[in-house]
């Protein structure tokens, strides 16, 4: 397996740790977890309808 996957898959896991009821995060957990203000969260992350995947913000969370 690549880093990369390994990455995905380690930051994957930690999400759902975090957040285990839920598939999708909305704007306050995605920003949270990434460090970032509300407003820079909505910026900078793909949200559909206010929310992200975890997959997806494992893949960014992860350079992919």
């Amino acid at each position: 397996m690549s880093p990369m996957t390994v990455l995905f898959f380690y930051r994957l896991e930690r999400l759902n740790e975090l957040f285990p009821e839920t598939e999708m995060l909305n704007i306050k957990q995605a920003s949270r977890v990434m460090g970032y203000s509300r407003d820079t969260a909505r910026r900078r992350l793909p949200f559909c309808d206010r929310r992200i995947s975890k997959a997806t913000l494992a893949r960014i969370m992860c350079g992919q």
